[in-house]
């Protein structure tokens, strides 16, 4: 009965229709919103929302996910405001920000105290509300369990947006809960304006992700930070896994509340375990169960093949970027080895392709938010975000330069676009050497170098640095491919992708390809360290001591006392007590490591996965033992500068164990084509830019000049010369895709009078120069000199009439058109001239007559040329114009053909029926 009655107020509630109406006006200063709402007095509840369908603890309930939603006190349906909205499994077990923040309620009144990060401080003054939305079996809640971010867990966040906006029913918990719905208490909020925002870091900007791929209508904008765009890339990639049943044995249940709170929130968290253990399992730990277990090869984690089945494609948000409505602000930090990079290249990708508005940062550092890494910036350019897509505030920030990266430690950069613009791809030929034992180098074409391959035995236990360790030692394991010293600083701006070709002495093998920067190298072999931001120390950041304040402090919890306010965004601020709710917040810098050597980016491939990840594809299979086969290998997205002096490689090898888990065949044959094989890396300034750094082997080899023009003739009266353009011809080369054609003097130079002979060369980026080709310029001066010769023209306009036109025998009684022509010839010398035809007569005008006797029917005429062929028969009377000529003419010839209808009662009178016309050519031109 529960369930018919709350189906029924589901109905009601959405009637009501919340959220429909605009938001009041802001009030702004300094063109962003103003804090006049006092966050002290602010509302909180905790809402229900029920997930028809969805059950996935299979205890025969819908699932129930909570909201909890602090929000100012003068919000109302007649002040309506936006909300941000922070999407979490986090709130009761991780925790949220770099200070480990979860929900927690202090006095013990089911109603949260404690809100994480900033966002409420700082916003709500401001006038927005902020809600902590907790996924299906996280957070607060009795019901429900986590799945990895998959369909069930997507549509419990956007249920969230739909109930901010009136679409379903969400209910205050029993009074004396937090967790349990009162179906007799439904809530409604009608204080929203309709407009909703989605922020996070990493799982919480994951889920923010997969709400808008669902294009649900009110989510305005998102900002993942660090987010996951495709899962099947966060735990596994190129067919190979980085570890072993993580979605149902580690994720899931780490997001699932054990029973204990978290280090600092003692007291402030009480509720039941529902995470379990194989000694005491619970619904939860039993689905997750499923999850890992390798029967299910298409419904499960897949662990057993590594491909992409219906468990990771249901997982898949790019697929469905084309749905999203909501504009993305994406950041990310470039070193992440957690949320890879590859994620918000994807994602960022996709979006482009379906016209959806972007914004980007890119961060020197790893799984970080930009609020520790650059607090001011972000809290200004966050806040007139929210401002213009939530309330519409018109401040330009859609139209500001879309991508901001850090080049170097706080130098942060504007750019239109990402990759950076004039970034093309550069194709890097894997070659060997003379020694077979020695590191290859890197060529600009296919076919170069000294050998056809070279092999290497393929581990599953080497880790990054036995890849990347001593570049030009033994390549017994790993082939290494090194640059010569670059020669000015290079700036790669993407993903880069190789493309190897191999035959292996197994049925399978994992390729692993790292593209790796290493210091100048000096005299006596030793390397230069350079300083890198850390990937390792911190994520590139570490906290400080000081802290700044971003936001007012609510009323502690306990004592009812106030907080300490923050008088001035960013001052100095003290810790306060972890009752009192506050935007008080340690700073961070950044962390820097220095080394001879830098992992640029790196990728793998499992060589059964050449042609497709897709489990069950056929095209997913063994290769043939000895047979040489291509296997593509996508690397990370990134941004690097390669200073000059130093040197780029690429590296190929096994298993890189820092990367994914060694799984596959050991001590496996490779023989790699030396000839074929190639990286291309994504190279600000393209291959011009390449070499000028110097980044391939000499190349010699002199572009091929197309033909050029043919000989030009021309005059001119002036008798320095003319100006003269023609057309560059074209040039080819073995490396360089664009080669500079040059031609002197230039096209559009002024050439003098007499022969000129003009030199045309192409040259590549290497310096090399084609064989000249040439042609002539042939400037003819002109003397003019005038003298007068002319005749005269009379004033003529001539009309001549042949033959009569002759009717024939009109037959009386009988019905019919009787036809006849003759011809004129008109000249005429004047600016127009008209052909006209008058009856002049009295007698039956416009009728043939005989005598006394008159035709009934009108006599008719029209007059065609071969100018005018579809000219009508009408009526000659008192005038009729039959031609008009626009210009002098002379002897155009002119049928003048008439007709004469009798019909069948038409009287007729023995005799000659005629009439004598008038046909005139005049003109108002003379």
């Amino acid at each position: 009965m529960k369930g018919l009655a709350a189906s029924g107020l589901t109905l009601a509630m959405l009637a009501l229709g919340a959220g429909a109406a605009q938001a009041q006006t802001p009030q702004l200063e300094n063109g962003k919103t103003k804090a006049v709402y006092d966050y002290k007095t602010a509302i909180r509840e905790r809402v229900l929302i029920p997930q028809p369908g969805i059950d996935v603890d299979r205890n025969g309930k819908m699932d129930y996910v909570t909201a909890d939603v602090i929000r100012p006190a003068a919000s109302s349906a007649t002040n309506k405001m936006p909300a941000i909205i922070d999407p979490s499994p986090y709130y009761v077990t991780s925790c949220r920000g770099n200070e480990a923040q979860c929900m927690s309620d202090w006095n013990n009144d089911n109603v949260n105290d404690r809100w994480p990060l900033f966002y409420d401080n700082y916003f709500l003054p401001r006038g927005y509300a902020y809600v902590l939305a907790q996924m299906n079996g996280t957070g607060y809640t009795e019901e429900g369990c986590p799945m990895h971010g998959g369909p069930t867990d997507i549509a419990g966040e956007k249920s969230v947006v739909d109930w901010l906006n009136g679409r379903v029913v969400a209910y205050k918990p029993k009074a004396g809960t937090s967790t349990t719905p009162d179906l007799d208490a439904p809530v409604v909020a009608d204080w929203h304006n309709g407009s909703s925002a989605m922020i996070g870091k990493s799982y919480d900007g994951t889920l923010s992700n997969g709400v808008a791929a669902t294009g649900v209508e009110g989510l305005k904008t998102i900002v993942p930070i660090s987010a996951i765009s495709a899962w099947y890339n966060y735990s596994r990639r190129g067919g190979i896994r980085q570890n072993s049943n993580y979605p149902g044995g580690s994720l899931n249940p780490g997001i699932t509340y054990p029973g204990t709170a978290p280090s600092g929130h003692a007291g402030g968290i009480n509720l039941p375990n529902r995470r379990g253990s194989a000694a005491a399992p619970t619904a939860c730990w039993n689905v997750n169960q499923e999850i890992n277990n390798d029967a299910n090869e298409d419904t499960g984690d897949g662990d057993s093949h590594g491909d992409i089945n219906k468990f990771w494609n249901d997982r898949d948000y790019v697929k469905d970027a084309s749905k999203v409505k909501a504009a993305v602000f994406a950041t990310h930090g470039f070193q992440d080895d957690n949320v890879k990079m590859d994620h918000m290249a994807m994602w960022w990708d996709a979006l482009g392709k379906n016209n959806v508005p972007r914004k980007l940062w890119l961060l020197r550092a790893g799984h970080e938010d930009p609020f520790d890494s650059r607090r001011a910036e972000w809290v200004d350019t966050l806040h007139r975000w929210f401002d213009h897509y939530l309330y519409g505030v018109d401040n330009g920030i859609e139209k500001e330069p879309a991508v901001s990266i850090e080049d170097e430690s706080k130098v942060w950069k504007d750019y239109a676009s990402w990759p950076i613009p004039g970034t093309q791809n550069v194709d890097l030929f894997l070659r060997a050497t003379s020694d077979p034992a020695a590191a290859g180098t890197l060529g600009g074409k296919a076919g170069g170098g000294a050998a056809d391959s070279l092999g290497y035995t393929a581990l599953t236990t080497t880790n990054e640095n036995a890849l990347m360790n001593s570049p030009t030692g033994s390549q017994a394991n790993r082939r290494v491919f090194l640059s010569g010293p670059l020669k000015a600083d290079l700036r790669l701006s993407g993903t880069a992708i190789a493309d190897l070709a191999a035959s292996i002495g197994a049925t399978q093998t994992n390729f692993s390809v790292i593209v790796g920067d290493y210091g100048v190298l000096n005299a006596d072999g030793t390397r230069q360290a350079f300083r890198q931001v850390s990937r390792t120390n911190d994520e590139g950041l570490a906290t400080q001591t000081r802290r700044s304040c971003w936001g007012d402090a609510g009323l502690n919890a306990v004592t009812g006392e106030a907080g300490t306010p923050c008088e001035t965004l960013g001052a100095a601020c003290t810790l306060q007590p972890r009752e009192v709710d506050n935007a008080c917040y340690a700073e961070l810098d950044p962390t820097f490591t220095d080394g001879t050597q830098w992992r640029v980016t790196r990728g793998v491939r499992d060589s059964t996965n050449r042609d497709s990840l897709v489990f069950g594809d056929p095209a997913v299979k063994p290769v043939t033992i000895g047979e040489k086969f291509r296997v593509p290998v996508v690397t990370m997205a990134t941004e690097h500068i390669f200073k000059a002096g130093h040197q780029v490689a690429i590296i190929v090898g096994g298993t890189n164990t820092s990367d994914v888990n060694g799984t596959g065949n050991n001590n496996v044959a490779v023989t790699l084509d030396t000839r074929t094989s190639k990286v291309t890396l994504p190279l600000v300034g393209g291959y011009a830019a390449a070499a000028k750094a110097g980044l391939t082997d000499a190349e010699t080899e002199a572009p091929t000049l197309g033909a050029v023009p043919a000989d030009i003739a021309t005059a001119t009266t002036d008798k320095t010369g003319t100006t003269v353009s023609y057309t560059l011809p074209t040039a080819t080369d073995n490396e360089d895709p664009n080669p500079v054609v040059t031609c002197d003097p230039a096209s559009g130079s002024k050439f003098a009078v007499g022969t000129t002979t003009v030199t045309c060369v192409a040259k590549d980026a290497n310096g090399n120069t084609s064989a000249p080709k040439t042609f002539k310029v042939v400037v003819r001066q002109d003397v003019p000199v005038t003298a007068p010769v002319g005749g005269s023209v009379p004033a003529t306009l001539a009309l001549t009439l042949g033959a009569p036109a002759q009717l024939g025998s009109f037959v009386p009684g009988v019905n019919q058109t009787y036809l006849g022509t003759t011809e004129a010839t008109v000249t005429s010398t004047a600016g127009d001239a008209l052909l006209s035809v008058a009856d002049t007569s009295t007698v039956g005008t416009g009728h043939l007559v005989n005598g006394a006797f008159v035709l009934p029917e009108p006599l008719q005429l029209r007059a065609r040329n071969a100018a005018n062929t579809g000219t009508a028969y009408n009526n000659v009377g008192s005038l009729l114009n039959l031609l008009s000529w626009s210009a002098p003419v002379a002897n155009d010839k002119v049928n003048l053909e008439f007709s004469q209808l009798v019909k069948a009662n038409d009287p007729l009178r023995t005799g000659t029926y005629s009439k004598s016309l008038t046909f005139t050519l005049s003109t108002t031109q003379p």
